[in-house]
Formats: C-alpha cells, structure tokens, sequence
C-alpha cells in the first residue's frame, strides 16, 4: 500500500497543482467523463432534440467548455459565461448530463476563485433561472406541485457546486489566516528575542561604563598621586626629610590602591554570587590584614555584602590627599569656613562621598594640566557648594615632565559629573575667566584647550550638591584658611 501511494504521489502533486498544469489535467479530466456520459447513451435528457442529429454534436459544446475551464482559475466568471453558452447549445439539442457536469465545476471555480462582485453575479442569476423555471414548469403543466419540484431541482442542481466553493474557499482562508498568525507569532517572538538582546547589550554597556568609572574613581587617582609625587621628589636636589615624606605617601597610596582594587574584586564577585571570602591585603604596619580594608566606617545598617567590603571614602580622609599633591609641588589654599573637609560638618553619605571624588579627581588634573597655585572653596548653606580653581600656567612656573605626571583615560570630568547629577546637583567645569561648560568633555579636552598657552586662563570645576536635612555637629568655625608652601 505504502508504495502504491508513492507511486500516485507525483501524478496527486500535478493533479492538485495550483497552476495551469492543474487546470489543463482538470479540463482534460471533465472532457473525459463528458464524452464517457454520452457514451453511456445520457444525452437528450431535456427532449428528443432536433431530428438527425447524430450524437457526436454533443461533444462540440463540451470541448468548448471544457477549453474554456484552463482560464478557471484567472478568469472564472467569463469561464462560466461560456461553459453556459455551451449549455444552451446542448439544450437546443436536447441536453446531456456530461456538459451539465462541466458548468457544475464552472460554477464551483466562480465561488472558490472569483472576487466578491462574482460570486453575487452568480448567485443573482441563479436564483433568476430557478424562480424561472418554476414559472416555466408551471405555465406549461398547470400543476404547482410540478412547478416547486422543478424549482428544487434547479437548485439543487445549481446552488450545491456554488456551496461547496464557498465552503471550500472559507477553509482556505482560515488556513492562510492561521498561518499569517503563526508567521506573526513567529516574528513578534523574533522581535522579542532582538529586544531582549538589545537590552543584554545595553545591560552590558551600562555595566561597563560603570565599572570603568568606579575602576577610574578607585585606582586611576591613585596610581596618578603616586606618578605626580615620584616625579616631583625625583624631580629635585636630594633632601632625605622630603624624599622620605614621598615614600610615606607614595606607601599610602600603594596601600589604599591594592585595598580598594581587593574591595572592588569582592564587589563584583559577590555580585555573581562566586564571592568568598577573600584574603585580605596588608596592613599601613606591613602585615596581612585579617579581612577587607576600610577606608571608613561601614554606614549604618549596611547588609551582609556591605559590612564586608570597603566603606566608601569620605572627606574626612582629604587630609593625606591634601598633603600629598603639596608635596607634588602645587601651592594649595583651602577656604572652608564651615569645616567641611575637616568633617565638622554632617554631610549625607552619597554627599560625603561624591565630595571626596570630586576634590580628589580636580586636583589631580590640576596637578596634570594646571598651573602651580590653586584653591579649593567649600561653602555649606542650604546646599553645599564646592569649587576647585587653579591660575593656570603662568611665566616662570616650572614646567611639568609628561612622563612624570602620566597620561589620562578622559573620563575624570565625565567620572564627576555623572556624580553630581546623580545626587540631583549640578556640575560645571571650564575656563575660569569664561562661563564654565557643563562638564561634558573630558580630561583631554582640558588639556587641548590649554596647551601651548603660557600665561593660560586657568581652570574652574564647580559642583553644588543638595544637603536635604542637614545637622551641623558643631556650630560652624571661623574662616579655616591653611595656606600651603611649594614644597
């Protein structure tokens, strides 16, 4: 059975073809069957037809119609209209089921392939010939039951190949539909799926822009302290209470450096859930730590992770970073009159810490691009106001070794903006004798904007932080001002 149906599959696959191949195999087929009906004697079915009139004429409106079914998929009404041309000629003389088979299918093709205005053609005149040949039964026997059983004939005869069209096409339709749902589907999980992807993506992107900066924030300032201060002790004459206060600092940052990298590693791998713990760098003395480094308090109610990992800096710990870039060379003022570097004054914790970012990145770029002088002011109202401003380069300053002061990754002032704007303040950064920008460059276009220049303009950053409930913890001291000496 299995390979008698594989040997009918292709002669199917023609016979079902969607294309003239189908058609001409259809046309063919009903010819076929016509000329065997009227073999079989089913012919002058209506009347006794014309006298001698052989029986072969029958098969002249047959080949006609049937010529006409190869244009029934394209053309089905102007098919119809012929195959019922041909069909009137039959009639005339005297009818045959073979050709009555033939506009069966005619009309099977109008309501399966026609347009709409087609199919109401077709169904209009339908009805119109058998409503006609009921009033023609009618009028010629006088017997109305002869006139309704005329009428059911009709349409029996010609609504039922008009239904099975109809109802065929409709299958079609949902088939196509619900296939058109599936492709839908299948491109809306698509879709999705790209979505999805570009989210990851994004994700990803977000997640390394954030650990390039945390990674800038935590290392690359201190490696910077370290580079500026080597070169300036190596810079002079030997002086063994200077040279021996660099390597104290240089020490200090080396520490801080490797501790707050320790810190971080246990960040992200607590993150992924593969964090452990961990084995703790060494200690100011030299010796091992017995866990992470701290370089603060932990905040209170901190959770298990965050008991564990490295406090966030804060300003109270200015003072060695202070000492260090004065030591670098640069001739520091401080004007706080309120106490805030020197932690006086209660700051939020995210304040806290954006403040310590913010003047540690400004004075290393001071130390990178700027002049000899500088002055930090930090004024504490109902917001806290922070500005970092050198004089910029200036004739008999002593010019700066690029290889001592090392090269930057652009991202400081993006780094502190990012900050500020995080905590719904505001940041500027730019030219001091011109309005300042909104801090969108970078390290690099500072040093652009500078070079070359030997009486330069100077350089401004400025960041207002919002202080929502803020306490003093003591009442504000007079104008802390400590000038520092070019060392």
């Amino acid at each position: 059975m299995s390979r008698a149906a594989d040997l009918i599959a292709p002669i199917t696959k023609v016979v079902n073809a969607e294309d003239r191949r189908g058609d001409i195999i259809t046309a063919a087929g009903l010819l076929a069957i016509a000329l065997a009906l009227d073999a079989l004697g089913l012919v002058r079915t209506s009347w006794s037809g014309p006298p001698d009139v052989p029986s072969w004429w029958f098969v002249l409106p047959a080949v006609v119609a049937c010529t006409a079914l190869v244009w029934r998929r394209h053309h089905p009404l102007g098919t119809l209209g012929v195959a019922t041309v041909a069909l009137v000629a039959d009639v005339a003389l005297g009818g045959s089921v073979g050709l009555l088979v033939i506009v069966w299918e005619a009309l099977y093709c109008v309501h399966l392939y026609g347009r709409r205005v087609a199919r109401r053609v077709t169904a209009i005149s339908v009805a119109v010939v058998s409503l006609a040949a009921m009033i023609l039964v009618g009028e010629m026997t006088g017997e109305a039951r002869l006139a309704v059983l005329a009428g059911l004939q009709a349409v029996t005869l010609l609504v039922m190949p008009m239904w099975w069209g109809a109802n065929v096409r409709q299958g079609r339709e949902l088939t196509a539909a619900a296939h058109e749902r599936g492709r839908l589907e299948r491109d809306r999980s698509t879709a999705l799926l790209r979505l999805a992807e570009a989210a990851r993506h994004d994700a990803v992107r977000a997640e390394r822009t954030a650990v390039a900066r945390d990674l800038h924030d935590v290392v690359a300032s201190h490696l910077s302290a370290i580079t500026i201060t080597s070169g300036a002790a190596l810079a002079g004459e030997p002086e063994p209470e200077r040279d021996r206060a660099a390597l104290r600092s240089i020490r200090a940052e080396s520490l801080a450096s490797l501790q707050d990298m320790q810190a971080m590693i246990r960040v992200l791998a607590a993150e992924t859930g593969q964090g452990g713990q961990a084995q703790g760098g060494p200690t100011a003395d030299g010796g091992p730590s017995s866990g992470p480094a701290q370089q603060g308090s932990a905040p209170p109610g901190a959770g298990a992770v965050g008991s564990d990992l490295l406090a966030a800096p804060r300003v109270a710990q200015l003072a060695p970073v202070l000492e260090q870039v004065r030591l670098a060379g640069l001739e520091l003022t401080v004007t706080d009159p309120d106490g805030v570097l020197a932690g006086d004054t209660i700051l939020p914790a995210a304040v806290d810490h954006a403040v310590y970012r913010v003047v540690r990145e400004a004075l290393t770029n001071v130390l990178k691009h700027g002049g000899a002088r500088a002055e930090i002011r930090v004024a504490a109202g109902d917001g806290l106001e922070l500005t970092v401003h050198d004089d910029g380069v200036r004739p008999g300053d002593a010019p700066r070794d690029p290889a001592d002061v090392g090269g930057g990754t652009g991202l400081g002032l993006v780094s502190m903006r990012e900050r500020v704007e995080s905590l719904g303040g505001t940041f500027e950064a730019g030219a001091a004798n011109g309005r300042p920008d909104d801090g969108g460059g970078s390290d690099r276009d500072r040093d652009g904007r500078r070079s070359g220049r030997a009486d330069g303009p100077g350089w401004q950053v400025r960041a207002v932080l919002p202080l929502p409930g803020r306490a003093a913890a003591e009442p504000a001291s007079s104008d802390r001002t400590i000038r520092g000496i070019r060392a």
